[in-house]
């Protein structure tokens, strides 16, 4: 708190007063904290944004508000290999003030950590309601974690993320309560069946593998973006095959219809045609649907642009498939079999059908990381 005494601040001054018990001195620390939040015009997450922006490449594991010299800034630090980057920009004009080379080698804790620095500041924030003004990566006895300062409406709080598990812990919420996008209103002329958003590829050769188990069986999908497309409610789908298997048998194979926008790079869902197998022969079709058929529309399986909180429906086919989602968090990292993947974009998905959610990560320039207890162990061109 040094910086403070140097700030020029008036209302530090209350925080110098003599003999002030340690109730005193908490109420009077929040207050402080509560002048200069007022202060900033964005968000500390926000300056994990700019500042990663401006070291152009590595792993943040560092971000808080603070004085310095006279002036409210975030300083955000950006490990590159072995070394480090200070970036410390203006709270309040959003200026870069300095960028310093530094020698904190933070390789160790960024390799064990599983989650981003802005998952895991989401996360917290989930778990206790407020404005956070600290965020540092440590590593305990080989574990990595996340310290976290919040400023709420009545006191600092401090909490802890753990950083070695994939998704955070968060706050169940009552997604029946919340309100989620159900028409999109496009240009089907402005749709195609092929392209790229980066977090849904939907190039002819792209394909996903993911192994794992599943009610203590193994289990293996394989998502393969096909050359071929078909028509669904008057617009060229691209195809999207799933074959998924169970103990070495296969248990289903769904044929999947997508278009993507060349306007905005949002990626619809058209429906699709389920198989389900027993003993090698097909027993069902359950889940299947198609928009324009019964009273089913598409829906939105991936933004272009995808904004936190943002919540949609992925599939819109009453009584049969109405799975959607919102935006948790964009910008974290993830470590599948198949590698460690950076920038990635996490969803929490639930269905106006059924009770309960379940998470998707998905990673920049790759597509889906996990599904369920299956995790992404190869990817790239068939």
């Amino acid at each position: 708190m040094q910086a403070l005494a140097k700030s020029g601040f008036p209302i530090v001054v209350a925080f110098l007063v003599v003999g002030a018990g340690p109730a005193t001195a908490k109420a009077q620390d929040q207050e402080i904290w509560q002048a200069l939040v007022a202060k900033a015009t964005f968000t500390l997450e926000e300056a994990i944004d700019r500042g990663l922006a401006e070291a152009a490449s590595g792993t943040v594991f560092q971000a808080e508000l603070e004085v310095d010299k006279g002036k409210l800034v975030y300083s955000i630090d950006v490990a590159q290999e072995k070394r480090s980057l200070n970036v410390v920009i203006g709270a309040a004009d959003g200026k870069v003030l300095e960028k310093d080379r530094e020698s904190d080698d933070m390789s160790k804790a960024i390799a064990a950590c599983k989650i981003g620095i802005k998952a895991a500041l989401q996360a917290a924030v989930l778990q206790q309601p407020g404005t956070v003004i600290e965020a540092r990566l440590l590593l305990e006895k080989g574990q990595p974690f996340y310290h976290f300062r919040i400023l709420t409406d009545s006191k600092l709080e401090s909490l802890r993320i753990d950083g070695s598990a994939v998704a955070p812990v968060r706050k169940e919420q009552d997604a029946s309560s919340l309100i989620y996008t159900d028409r999109f209103f496009v240009n089907k002329e402005d749709l195609r069946a092929h392209g790229r958003n980066p977090y849904f590829i939907l190039e002819p050769g792209h394909v996903l593998e993911f192994a794992g188990e599943e009610d203590g069986e193994s289990a293996q999908l394989v998502i393969t973006v096909l050359a071929e497309t078909r028509k669904v409610d008057g617009v060229t789908t691209s195809v999207v095959e799933e074959r998924e298997s169970k103990a070495g048998k296969l248990v289903e194979i769904s044929r999947n219809y997508f278009a993507i926008s060349t306007r905005t790079n949002d990626v619809f869902y058209f429906g699709e045609e389920v198989d389900m197998y027993e003993d090698g022969k097909i027993v069902s079709h359950d889940g299947a649907w198609l928009s324009g058929v019964d009273g089913a529309r598409f829906g939105l399986i991936m933004p272009g642009s995808p904004l936190i909180g943002a919540r949609y429906y992925q599939e819109i086919a009453p009584g049969i498939a109405m799975d959607r989602a919102v935006v948790e968090s964009v910008g974290g990292s993830a470590v599948m079999p198949a590698g460690r993947f950076e920038n990635c974009l996490t969803t929490l998905e639930s269905s106006a059908l059924e009770n309960g959610t379940g998470t998707k990560i998905y990673a920049y320039d790759v597509g889906l990381l996990h599904d369920g207890e299956l995790k992404l162990v190869r990817y790239g061109p068939k």
